[in-house]
């Protein structure tokens, strides 16, 4: 099975926040937890940690919202 790097930067973006906040948390960090390779992170985020933590932010308000209106 193929293996979404882009949902696993997200995941380990989201978890590493959790345990570390922003600013203790670097995008090798990132790339180190989620397995994705450095390339992908670049593509998908080339705006690196500041576009991967507002990700976190809006996929989290969409979870929530989705938790709330079920």
């Amino acid at each position: 099975m193929k293996r979404n790097s882009r949902e696993e930067t997200i995941k380990s973006t989201a978890y590493l926040l959790q345990i570390k906040n922003y600013v203790g948390k670097s995008i090798n960090d990132i790339i180190e937890h989620s397995g994705s390779p450095r390339g992908s992170l670049y593509y998908h985020y080339p705006k690196e940690k500041e576009q991967l933590a507002l990700e976190v932010v809006l996929r989290t308000k969409e979870n929530l919202t989705a938790f709330i209106t079920d």
